[in-house]
């Protein structure tokens, strides 16, 4: 009965706020700009013009999903899975491909996570972020390894005005560990400009108090957690690295530093007979330096000729692990990529290369055992990409190869189109894409061992590991019209839809495979990184959205199935997820609410398991921002709202569990802008 409740209840919440159109007021028209999107061919494109379909979070909705970290907001885009890792920290999952075949970019360059491995969405600064753009499907062409299932591009704001901003806000867990009930955030930015020179701070602070459902034992579900940000750039725009004074000369220079510290602290259980808590440790510290150069530095007639040039410089410590058996790791991680563009009405060309490297370390400090003896790889791509243009339809043509140090030589080619029908007031757009995708298997997969015994889990790499190629294809149909054109009360509401199909074979896709001998020997969840010979990952996303006045939704349904070379079910990959959203913004009042509901069910799951326990589950979240005035904004939010979450008993009794591992949390937040 109580499920049912529950339902209702969010089925009420939506039909009282749809009783209240009446009140709406006449549309900004500031709602109809489009979003400019970088992703799908490196270079600014009209969303409508891009040969390759993006999805866009915007600002708005970033500021009011967001607290810290980028987790709220991508479980936001339809069709991402978003999952907690027993570590505490936030994975992703895209059509299929884990996150470790999802690329994520900061302003369209790589963030290059620890060892190659899945980007951690709680170690990325949400703080200043303009927009999100995803990608999906093969992006290896333009991206190279690790976008084998998409990419998901972060773009920042981009300052030229002197300003200051302030924010603190404070959390609560419905289960919150006894000795810290709150948890806060406090956020610090400011912008300079002076003469030809901007300049940017930004600071980002989160103390997270952790949950923990059953305060009777040791063992805590989500520890308190600690981790700070600072990031500061500087750039100019008028640097002229040539010897005459010419405008078309003018360079842009950029140069941004980013330091991350993070500790955690997780009991995990107590030794038999003593009073000794054993308890999982991760203390984090990480550096990163980028410099940049771009220019526009030639135009004749209808030719326009830019280039730039990017380095990246890492360096990551992590000392983690039981109390009782620490390591410690250190990661370096280098790379330069270039890129020239030459365009004209009807064609563009994208050209460039980047050269990377990455090593590894990994030592046990308290017996000297060297787990990892300095592993490194190298390796140096190239690419170009031909996007030729016209009125009713694009062709985006591309080809990308490289050699790495262990792997030699690999490449991938792809094949885009964009067809438009219709006319302005009823458009369609039919996108296709053929292409190839390569991983290189990363030094975590090869060489890491995570041995996190008292967690009751234990990863162990593989050196013989072969890389990952793939082949996809995926069509995407869109509409988009005008609704209610003679109603007074829904005011020239837009309507879209979507279709997406895609289908992708793999071969030696990597995957973690349960280890029933070994596990049945230590007692522990053994799992090895190993190659499944064959891939079959195939699904249909469909969406519609409509927007009007003040009021805008969406739902999302997405089916997905994942097969390996036996006809078996690739684990952790849901069957069915649906997603919607609905949206208020009252312009009178600058009040925005936003009403995310998630429901995912039928998640394949590995068959040492004995029993099931829940294989569908449902969470609903709200969030409400107001601009009090043009300096002060105040902000709340509940996430898991009904507070489900993985039984606690679910590791315990061997049982599979498919409901993430969350709790109740309720903010309320100030924001003040000088």
């Amino acid at each position: 009965m109580q499920p049912f409740i529950k339902y209702s209840l969010s089925l009420s919440c939506l039909c009282l706020s749809l009783t209240s159109f009446a009140e709406i007021l006449e549309q900004d028209d500031d709602n109809n700009l489009e979003h400019i999107v970088v992703s799908g061919t490196r270079t600014p494109k009209l969303l409508s013009n891009s040969p390759v379909s993006i999805q866009v979070i915007d600002q708005e909705t970033i500021e009011i999903l967001t607290q810290g970290t980028l987790t709220n907001a991508l479980n936001f885009i339809p069709g991402l899975v978003v999952t907690r890792n027993v570590k505490g920290g936030y994975n992703i999952q895209m059509q299929g491909f884990d996150g470790d075949h999802v690329l994520v970019l900061i302003n369209s360059q790589p963030l290059i996570s620890p060892a190659g491995s899945a980007a951690d969405l709680d170690q990325i600064n949400a703080n200043e972020i303009q927009q999100i753009e995803v990608l999906r499907g093969a992006a290896s062409v333009m991206y190279g390894s690790s976008a084998m299932g998409g990419v998901i591009n972060i773009i920042t704001k981009d300052y030229d005005e002197n300003q200051a901003k302030v924010s603190i806000q404070v959390g609560h867990y419905a289960d919150a560990i006894d000795n810290a009930p709150l948890s806060y955030t406090t956020r610090v930015s400011a912008s300079l400009s002076t003469d030809d020179w901007d300049y940017n701070l930004s600071l980002l602070h989160i103390d997270d108090a952790g949950f923990d459902y059953d305060s009777s034992t040791i063992s805590q579900d989500a520890s308190g957690m600690k981790k700070s940000f600072i990031n500061l750039s500087t750039k100019t725009d008028s640097l002229n690295l040539f010897s005459n004074d010419s405008s078309n000369n003018k360079v842009n220079v950029e140069v941004k530093y980013q330091y991350l510290k993070e500790d955690k602290s997780r009991p995990t259980s107590i030794v038999p007979g003593q009073n000794t808590i054993i308890t999982y440790l991760s203390e984090v510290e990480q550096n990163q330096l980028d410099f940049s150069l771009k220019t526009n530095n030639e135009q004749h007639g209808n030719q326009q000729n830019n280039w730039q040039l990017n380095t990246r410089y890492i360096n990551h410590q992590e000392t983690s692990g039981q109390s009782n058996s620490i390591r410690n790791t250190d990661i370096n991680l280098a790379e330069i990529n270039g890129q020239y563009v030459s365009s004209s009405n009807k064609l563009e060309i994208v050209s460039g290369g980047v050269i990377h490297y990455d090593s590894l370390d990994q030592i046990k400090p308290v017996t000297g055992s060297i787990e990892i003896n300095d592993e490194s790889r190298q390796n140096v791509d190239a690419f170009i990409q031909g996007n030729w243009i016209n009125p009713n339809y694009q062709i985006l043509a591309g080809l990308r190869s490289q050699h790495d140090s262990d792997f030699g030589f690999h490449s991938a080619a792809r094949v885009s189109t964009m067809n438009n029908f219709g006319d302005k007031e009823n458009r369609w757009q039919w996108r296709n894409g053929l292409g190839q995708g390569y991983r290189v298997p990363s030094l975590k997969e090869r060489f890491y061992i995570f041995d996190h015994s008292n967690l009751g889990y234990m990863v162990i790499g593989s050196a013989d590991l072969k890389p990952e190629e793939s082949n996809s294809a995926n069509t995407t149909l869109s509409y988009n019209t005008e609704v209610f054109k003679s109603s007074t009360l829904f005011n020239q509401a837009q309507l879209k839809f979507d279709v997406n199909a895609h289908y992708s074979k793999t071969k030696n896709f990597i995957e973690t495979v349960h280890d029933a001998e070994k596990s049945a020997e230590t007692q522990l969840d053994i799992s090895v990184y190993q190659n499944v010979a064959q891939a079959t990952i195939q699904g249909l996303d469909f969406s519609i959205d409509l927007s009007f006045n003040e009021w805008s939704g969406q739902i999302n349904y997405s089916y997905l199935d994942a097969r390996n070379e036996d006809d078996q079910r690739l684990t952790g990959r849901p069957y069915h997820q649906v997603k919607t959203n609905l949206t208020y913004h009252n312009y009178e009042h600058e009040l925005d609410v936003l009403l995310y509901l998630v429901y995912q069910s039928d998640e394949a799951y590995d068959s040492s398991y004995t029993q099931v326990l829940n294989n569908h589950w449902f969470n609903a979240n709200i969030s409400i921002n107001q601009n009090i005035n043009d300096q002060l904004s105040w902000n709340f939010a509940v996430n898991n709202i009904f507070n489900e979450h993985k039984d606690v008993d679910a590791n315990s009794l061997n049982a599979f569990d498919s409901r993430p591992v969350s709790s109740r949390y309720v903010t309320l937040g100030l924001k003040y802008q000088f």
